[in-house]
């Protein structure tokens, strides 16, 4: 570089006066002079300090009389920009570094970079970088960069990460485009009342989120970056690919029926989730041949839900024969976990698409007129089935820490520390098929949660309160159906419920073919007694398949029961080796079976545990414990029953 020497006697860097650069002054300067253009390329030669010629040669086509900047052939270079607020980045000319950078091979280098065209990004203090096309270098192949982020500073220069997979030494020419720079906003999700964003999660609030307080911080800043898994708005829903409906009717002719007349005060409703479905492209208009008419039904949030009517087109088609998890068999999966985390879908059904040809199948008719959905309608009986094949491929391989029924996903781990880890590889893999999440529905890092109407955590299983506290304000029943009803919401708790077949008999019993309906005083009791039970039942306990089973069989003139426990530590009283049961079952005899002798129904009932309790008993240790002896020697004797020879 050279130096001049001024008044003072001290050494000064020298600028030149016709190009602007460092280390020359305008008579040395080899961008000045006159450039001529005729047929041919003309030499220009100037008069350095050395006295001899010097003919310049142009870096861009190697041709002489002219350098790279004043070069003819040289193109000029546009941008594509992705999006007002996104901008190139090259390797920074102003870094001489940079420039005659060797990247040596198989290497990682810091390459300070900055923003070409000098694009301006406001008050933005953080910039993502992000490769482009691929991943590689433009120029160079060999070459990557990863996503990143970075600081913006004044100087408009940072350092960049490159690296070279290649087995050559690289030369960083200047002006190499290596990637995409876009400016990032802090996102403060405690503060609902800054500015909007682009972000949708920049509007929620803090206290939406179900964390526990320790844990927020890391919750928080997992969510933040990971936004792009959750649904910022009802029309904000994921489109899977890994999926599709097919509705197969085979050649049975369009089904085409007419509209239920919708009450006045409900007609509101549907017009509103017209206009909401079809700004959100989950329905469009329709000239299809088929039509089935629609209903409205109330969620359990107070929310009102459009649901079709799709019976007559379900007795037709196909049914999708993908099996749906057993209940039990998912809440014995969670074991012992002391952390969990239940993940609920934004509209799960909405984010699979229909089969185009098939979308007319799915069409709908109401006051407003025809319509057709694009992706999955409520209604459809292959649509649980089909979810549930989605769900079961988007936790493929993650079976031991995550569960799911239909869209109800839950996670569950031993730490909190590994839990945070599983929540990230669930992400991941909803990411990857293009799944979304509604964040108010998800609880994370819970000791216990409510999940599928039951309350689990580390000490046990117990139902919903919430669910008993509607069956405690249920009324009796006043038909047949309603009967059926109140039986089967019931008998989805009767595993907490010593005896429930023989209390719930004499309601039971209404439902009998030819049986004239009668609310009794017996009816009436045995239903408040059931009620109660709900209020007191025990703690179930998970099996540990490392310890032997207990199993206890009972049998009276018309039911059988039977309960399966285990030695395990009491949670509540701190009591090692407590008997604690893990299920109670039990089963009502046909009217043949209750002419059996007492001997044979209490063989009948450890039969019958036996073969309804195989999934804990197989190939396990267990004792069954009886109160009839009798069936000592029948077991010891070579002469056996017949009906339960080979039960027993």
């Amino acid at each position: 570089m050279q130096t001049y020497h001024g008044n003072s006697g001290r050494n000064r860097e020298i600028n030149c006066y016709s190009c602007g650069r460092v280390g020359h002054i305008a008579r040395d300067c080899r961008s000045k002079g006159t450039y001529r253009q005729v047929n041919a390329v003309e030499t220009q030669q100037y008069q350095g300090n050395s006295g001899r010629n010097n003919e310049i040669v142009c870096y861009q086509c190697n041709q002489r009389g002219h350098i790279r900047p004043n070069c003819p052939n040289r193109k000029p270079r546009t941008v594509n920009m992705v999006e007002n607020w996104e901008e190139d980045i090259n390797v920074a000319s102003v870094v001489r570094l940079t420039v005659n950078a060797v990247l040596k091979p198989q290497s990682i280098n810091v390459c300070p970079v900055g923003l070409k065209n000098n694009p301006s990004f406001g008050s933005t203090k953080l910039l993502e970088i992000s490769p482009v096309a691929s991943g590689y270098v433009s120029t160079e192949p060999g070459l990557m960069i990863s996503n990143t982020v970075v600081n913006f500073n004044k100087n408009r220069k940072f350092p960049l990460m490159i690296v070279n997979n290649t087995n050559k030494s690289i030369r960083l020419k200047r002006g190499c485009v290596v990637g995409k720079a876009s400016h990032l906003e802090e996102i403060n999700l405690v503060n609902v009342n800054q500015s909007q964003g682009t972000s949708g999660l920049k509007k929620l609030d803090e206290s939406e989120i179900s964390v526990p307080q320790e844990f927020k911080k890391d919750i928080l800043r997992m969510i933040r970056d990971n936004e792009d898994v959750f649904a910022t708005s009802d029309k904000d829903l994921g489109c899977t690919d890994t999926v599709q409906m097919t509705i197969d009717t085979g050649n049975n002719p369009p089904i085409r029926l007419k509209p239920y007349r919708a009450p006045l005060n409900q007609r509101e409703i549907i017009d509103r989730t017209i206009e909401e479905l079809l700004e959100a492209k989950i329905i469009r208009k329709s000239r299809s041949a088929w039509a089935a008419p629609i209903i409205i039904v109330s969620k359990k949030d107070k929310t009102s839900r459009m649901c079709v009517d799709y019976r007559r087109l379900n007795a037709i088609s196909k049914i999708y024969s993908f099996p749906l998890p057993l209940i039990d068999d998912l809440l014995a999966s969670v074991g012992k976990a002391k952390v969990m985390t239940s993940l609920d879908l934004k509209s799960g059904y909405y984010q699979v698409k229909v089969k185009e040809s098939d979308k007319e199948k799915t069409a709908f008719v109401c006051h407003k007129g025809l319509f057709e959905f694009n992706v999955l309608p409520f209604g459809l009986a292959s649509g649980p089935s089909l979810f549930s094949e989605l769900v079961t491929e988007v936790l493929q391989g993650l079976e031991h820490f995550s569960t799911a029924y239909i869209d109800d996903i839950l996670i569950f781990s031993e730490t909190e520390e590994e839990h945070l880890g599983h929540i990230q590889q669930v992400f991941d893999r909803l990411r990857q098929h293009k799944l979304k999440l509604k964040l108010k529905k998800c609880n994370f890092l819970q000791n216990e949660t409510n999940y599928l109407g039951f309350i689990i955590s580390k000490d046990g299983l117990k139902p919903d309160p919430e669910k008993v506290k509607a069956i405690q304000g249920m009324k009796a029943p006043s038909n047949v159906r309603e009967v059926r009803g109140l039986i089967g919401c019931l008998s989805y708790y009767r595993r907490f419920v010593p005896s429930f077949s023989k209390i719930a008999e004499p309601i039971v019993a209404l439902t009998r073919k030819n049986k004239v309906f009668n609310w009794t005083t017996t009816c009436q009791v045995a239903f408040e007694k059931l009620r109660d039970e709900l209020v007191k039942v025990p703690l179930l306990a998970y099996p540990d398949l490392n310890k032997p089973y207990v199993l206890y069989t009972d049998a009276s003139d018309s039911c059988v029961g039977a309960c399966l426990t285990q030695l395990q530590e009491n949670p509540i009283k701190g009591e090692k080796d407590v008997e604690r049961p893990i299920y109670f079952l039990s089963h009502k005899l046909s009217d043949t079976q209750t002419r059996w002798s007492t001997i044979e129904k209490e063989a009948f009932a450890i039969h019958y545990a036996l073969q309804k309790l195989n999934h804990y008993l197989y190939n396990a240790e267990f004792v069954i414990k009886t109160d009839h002896k009798p069936l000592k020697y029948i077991l010891e004797s070579p002469c056996k029953i017949r009906k339960f020879n080979c039960g027993l």
